[in-house]
Formats: structure tokens, sequence, C-alpha cells
């Protein structure tokens, strides 16, 4: 007698990417985040650490954000932030929530989302992450807060290999030569500087295109970095492009956000010996 193997009916149920991304998603701590970003910089590969947050997102959809109006070559562009992909692109999103990964430090206003809100931002661009890891978009923040000792270190190393700096034109030029060296300054408008971006942009390709050899250029210009730090990225091989943040307003004693309102940061470990 032959038996026959039963048949069963497969029952399953459809995952889609976004229900496996939100189920999936986990960010890279913030030591994590900057031990790679260090790394890339100590072996001199050219890439990009981008910081994205509710306001490019925001400015990907047609959205004006605080400090700049949106468009719809800033829109267009800001996509092509997002797509960008390559070994050493580091794309970050403001995810820090339960759900999705956080420091035991981090409350309300201090760089910790809802989950509901985490992933509702995570849902308007989850196809730019996938197969990528999602980085912390606050990492030197965190250790400078709390780590302030290993802050310094980065920051020290950093100095070493920055050849320019890209920002605020209001930027102390004493500030910018303790923490970047006596590079040349890129200034940017403090609002809607995306609307300078061609005039910014030919004037930081003149000072890169006499370096000849590895440099990290630091951009601190809010999300109009974004797509400068693209369009600097593909025209000019050979670099890393290093997204400061606000951690440079705290520096010069501009309490911008909320988080450096309600955290302290001890500056006098932070920049010790820059």
């Amino acid at each position: 007698m032959i038996l026959r193997s039963p048949v069963y009916k497969l029952r399953f149920k459809k995952v889609s990417v976004l229900d496996q991304v939100l189920r999936t998603a986990c960010i890279v701590s913030p030591a994590e985040t900057l031990e790679v970003i260090e790394d890339l910089i100590k072996k001199k590969r050219p890439g990009v650490y981008m910081r994205f947050g509710d306001g490019d997102v925001n400015l990907l959809h047609g959205k004006d954000d605080s400090y700049q109006l949106a468009s719809l070559k800033l829109q267009e562009e800001m996509n092509d932030c997002f797509s960008l992909k390559g070994p050493a692109i580091l794309k970050s999103l403001s995810i820090h929530s339960e759900l999705y990964g956080r420091e035991k430090e981090m409350f309300p206003g201090n760089h910790l989302s809802s989950d509901e809100a985490a992933s509702e931002l995570l849902k308007q661009v989850y196809p730019f992450f996938v197969g990528y890891r999602i980085f912390s978009h606050i990492a030197l923040h965190y250790m400078a807060c709390y780590y302030p000792v290993i802050a310094n270190e980065f920051l020290r190393h950093l100095k070493d290999e920055t050849v320019l700096f890209i920002g605020n034109e209001d930027t102390d030029p004493s500030i910018v030569n303790r923490l970047f060296g006596e590079v040349i300054h890129v200034k940017t408008p403090a609002r809607n500087a995306y609307d300078k971006i061609d005039t910014i942009e030919k004037e930081a390709v003149g000072v890169l295109n006499g370096k000849k050899e590895f440099g990290v250029v630091v951009i601190a210009m809010g999300c109009s970095g974004r797509p400068l730090a693209k369009r600097l990225y593909q025209r000019i091989p050979g670099h890393f492009f290093f997204d400061f943040g606000s951690l440079l307003d705290g520096i010069c004693g501009n309490k911008t956000r909320a988080w450096l309102e309600l955290t302290e940061v001890d500056y006098d470990i932070v920049l010790k010996d820059l």
C-alpha cells in the first residue's frame, strides 16, 4: 500500500514591507554611532553622516521647517538626500523611543520620542532605510551630556582631520578655531540657508578643490546642510562630511533646543585641550 503524505493548506498572514520595518527596526546607539563615524575618519574613508529629523521629513513633503521655508526644488533635493546610497552613507533618524531604542537618561524634551511619534516619522520615510542601519541623530549631543570625556576624544580627533567648516555666519571665530582648527569658515544664513545654497556650494567647492588629501568637512546649517552635504559628497570625492548639530549652539552659549535647556553639559571637559 502506498501511503500518501497529507496535504496541508498553508495559512499565513501577508506582511507588508512597512509592517516588517516597524516590527524589526531599531536604532544604533549613540556610542556605536560615534564609534562608526570615528572609525571611518581614522581609515580616511569618504562618506557622509546625515542627521534627519522631523524638519527634514516636513521639507521632503513640501512643508515648512521652523528655520527653512519649503520649495519644490528643496523637496526634490531632500528626496535625493534620503535616497543616497553607499557603504559609508550613515543615515540617522530621530526615533529614539521605547520601541526602537533609547538610553536610560533620555526623557521627553531630551531626545526621547513617544512610540507613536517615532513610528509615524518612520512610516513616512521607511523605504529610504530598507537595507540600511538607522543611526542615532544625536550621537555627539548625548555623549557630550553623559560621557563628556568620550565626546572630547572624538572632537580632538575631528579637529585633527577637519579641512573646512560650513555653518552659521554668526559663529564666533574663536570657537570655530578651537573646535576645528584654523580652517576656512564658509558662512551660511541662520534662516533659509537653502536659498543661498548655490553660492555656499560654489565657495565650498573652491576650497575643497585645493585639498588633495582626505579631510573632514564639518557642516552646521540645519536641514539645508543635508542637501549641501549630498552635493559636495557627489561632486568632490575623497572627504567625509560630518553634520555637527545643535551642540554647537550650546558651545556658543545659545540654548536653541529643548535638550540644551533641560540638560547640563560640562563644556570644560568636552572642550578640554581643544
